[in-house]
Order: structure tokens, then sequence, then C-alpha cells
């Protein structure tokens, strides 16, 4: 079921994918603590290879952005966007292959002609394509993936466990006995690190809420927190929220929302990805490059 659907109609999912070593992608079976050089296509492979039907191969953003299956990888940066400075980053430590989670060039196909008319854009390729660097996403495959994907991550930044419901995309948890305010103030220590100074919390911060939903990213959509999931305190991203509608529903309807950016509710679930990948392939340095809110709050 592609991503759009699935937000659509709620659909339920088991996830229960392995953690061990031996993997099986196509027709090839390899240990990947055995593999001693290490082309970007093992990198590829393996990360397929985790993948218990939820990517389409046809329709994937999951694939290579610049550089391709037979460079040899001398180190990997892990992050949530490839921004130019994390790409120089990488570089500078000694690793030519970046995993991103997000675009490269602003959009979410990466395919838009019209983006390299703004000024600034074919000097990122030009970068990208003389140094060499090879950049592979990790998109599809890692907001679902269990335990340690993108939904789980951000639980656990957020101190969250057990949750009451969870397909795959959402969670809901129990907070019986406390008030929006009091989760609010919870997700805000949490976040804090990550460089978000504050989260926005739409309604009163007296109302007393019992279940709390999350979503990630662009995905986090207030009317199925409530309808389908039956939660009376939705916690959102920035970029899966719309103010003028959501917000208002929200106020009216005395149903709180805790509001924070994309990345942080992502940077955890990449933090993850980073660790796991580093633990499946010792011969080569694999680094998070750490990531945080794109904004500052700047007061008069």
């Amino acid at each position: 079921m592609k991503r759009r659907e699935f937000i659509k109609y709620g659909g339920a999912l088991t996830l229960g994918a392995s953690l061990s070593a031996n993997h099986t992608f196509g027709n090839r079976n390899y240990d990947s603590a055995k593999v001693m050089k290490v082309k970007a296509g093992d990198i590829q492979d393996y990360l397929r290879s985790l993948d218990r039907g939820w990517i389409d191969l046809e329709e994937t953003v999951d694939t290579f952005k610049s550089g391709g299956p037979e460079v040899e990888v001398t180190g990997i940066g892990v992050g949530w966007m490839s921004y130019t400075w994390a790409l120089k980053k990488t570089l500078e430590q000694g690793m030519n292959m970046f995993i991103t989670h997000e675009p490269t060039y602003f959009e979410h196909r990466d395919n838009d002609p019209s983006v390299f008319e703004i000024d600034g854009v074919p000097e990122k390729k030009k970068f990208i394509e003389e140094s060499g660097i090879v950049i592979l996403r990790c998109h599809d495959l890692w907001d679902r993936y269990p335990d340690i994907g993108i939904t789980s991550g951000w639980a656990k930044l957020l101190g969250f466990s057990d949750p009451v419901f969870d397909d795959g995309y959402f969670k809901v948890f129990d907070v019986s006995g406390k008030t929006a305010g009091d989760v609010a103030r919870q997700v805000a220590g949490n976040v804090a690190p990550l460089g978000q100074e504050a989260v926005q919390l739409i309604g009163d911060e007296s109302t007393k809420v019992r279940r709390a939903a999350i979503g990630f990213g662009a995905g986090t959509p207030y009317r199925h927190f409530i309808k389908e999931l039956k939660a009376d305190l939705a916690i959102c991203s920035d970029d899966g929220f719309r103010y003028w509608r959501d917000g208002g529903m929200a106020i009216d309807l005395g149903l709180p929302v805790i509001i924070v950016n994309h990345p942080v509710t992502e940077e955890n679930g990449m933090k993850l990805l980073a660790e796991h990948l580093a633990g499946k392939f010792p011969s080569i340095p694999i680094k998070h490059i750490p990531q945080r809110c794109m904004y500052k709050l700047i007061k008069s």
C-alpha cells in the first residue's frame, strides 16, 4: 500500500523485521559483518533485505541520487537531509558515501528540472558530481521499520513506550492523569537538545488528556488522529499540520495539539540507523551527522 493510501485509510500492519546479520536480497545471501571491502551496492542490498513488503521497487524513492552501486565505500555519513554542509562534513572525515532520509534536490523524487533553474542548485549538483560522493536515500524503508526506525525513534526520544495502538506509521500512548500542558512540557524537554527551543501548543494547557497520538515528518494527519485513532491529544509536525484547517478544528473541539519541527521528529531514527549500520559493517566508519531544528525563535 502506498503511503498516501495508508494515511487515507489507516490500514494496520504487523511489523516484524529481523535484526540478524544474515540476509537474503534477490538471489544473494551474505553475512554483512564479514564483508571487508564494501561497495555502495552492498549497503543498498542490505537495506533492501530488511524490507518486509513495504517498498514498491518501481515507485520507491530509496535510490541512488549520485554515484552508484560499484563505488567502493570508504565510510558513510548518515543524516536526515543531504545538505551541502553535511556532505562536506562527511567528505572531510574521509567518508565518500552519505545516506539521507530526505531529498537532495528539494523535491520528493529529486526529478523536477525546474529546481535547477534556481541559482545555487546547479552549483550544489556540480559540487556533488565533482566530489564523487555517493548519495543513497533511505526513506520508504526507514519510515516503517520497527523498533529503531523513524516512528519508533521518535517515540523513544519523547520518552513514550508501550503504545496502546501501533500500525507502523502511527502510535497512540496512554497519558492518563496528565494535562495537555504536562505533555507539552515533556515533549519540549526532550526536543530541546535538538535545538527546538519551545514547542507550540494549540488549545488549553489545563485540558486533561488520555490518548496521545504521534506520527512523524509530513505524516501527522490531525483528523485521522482524532477520528480514527480516538486521540484527545495530537502531536504533529509543522509539515503535517494545517493551522487554518486543523488548528481551527482543534480549538473548536477542545482537542489540543502539540507541534514540533519536521526534522526533530525524525532525527533520532536516523541516529539509530547509523548505529545499526555501524554494527553490520564494522570494516568501515559509519557516523551519524547530527542535524537539528531548522529554525530559531527570535524575540523582539
